[in-house]
């Protein structure tokens, strides 16, 4: 099922208004980052003092090292809720253009006003910095403990349940009221997170994570019509 969305997924990458949403996200991407770098630059210390000459003396080098380390590790955690904000007000052209040349007859009618779409969006966000900050500690722990493995797995788990959830609702809105969409949530709740885990995992990594917000949101679209109509046959 979700190789199949994956696959689709992929053979329209090209479409139009994936493309609008593409120039949309690198650019949420780039201002992110250079938001992130300016504030960072114009607090970070331009050098540290331990006390120790032979220590002082590589204060400024110590300074540059960690505020890379910081740039580096606060763009991971924090991209995929920033851009997922962004991607919240374009998520129903990905949902479309997936429903218009694979689901004609199915076509999400259900009118979602812009502020819940908004307020969803903001939501998740906020909810991911706050998360992922919080477990900025175990990811530490983790790092030096399994050579980075296990805090891999702790990033996935974590923003997989959260990705998952918000990408499920954003295009399961366009469907159903909110009573029979948590319904639905709580019965395929395994499968939403397997598509939230791969998004996750592709906001991991450098330059794939700009395509994570658009392919999570058409790869949810299909998983969620595959589920629909799975339902209906049983």
């Amino acid at each position: 099922m979700i190789g199949t969305a994956i696959n689709r997924t992929w053979q329209q990458l090209l479409h139009p208004k994936f493309r609008s949403v593409f120039l949309t996200s690198v650019a949420a991407a780039l201002i992110t980052l250079i938001g992130l770098t300016f504030v960072l630059s114009y607090y970070w210390p331009e050098t540290f003092v331990f006390g120790w000459d032979w220590i002082d003396e590589l204060g400024e080098s110590i300074a540059a090292a960690g505020f890379w380390a910081v740039v580096s590790v606060g763009s991971y955690l924090l991209f995929p809720g920033i851009v997922t904000m962004v991607m919240g007000v374009l998520i129903d052209k990905i949902a479309t253009a997936v429903e218009e040349e694979y689901y004609p007859n199915r076509i999400g009618t259900r009118e979602v006003p812009i502020t819940d779409v908004v307020i969803s969006a903001g939501k998740l966000t906020l909810i991911m910095l706050v998360v992922n900050l919080l477990a900025l500690v175990p990811y530490i722990i983790l790092f030096f403990m399994t050579a980075s493995a296990g805090a891999f797995a702790l990033f996935i788990a974590i923003n997989g349940f959260l990705l998952g959830r918000e990408y499920y609702e954003m295009v399961a809105m366009r469907h159903m009221d909110r009573k029979m969409m948590n319904r639905f949530r709580m019965e395929y709740g395994s499968k939403i997170f397997m598509v939230g885990a791969m998004m996750a995992a592709m906001f991991a990594v450098p330059f794939l994570n700009i395509l994570a917000p658009i392919i999570g949101a058409a790869v949810m679209t299909h998983v969620f019509h595959h589920l629909i109509a799975q339902r209906r046959a049983a």
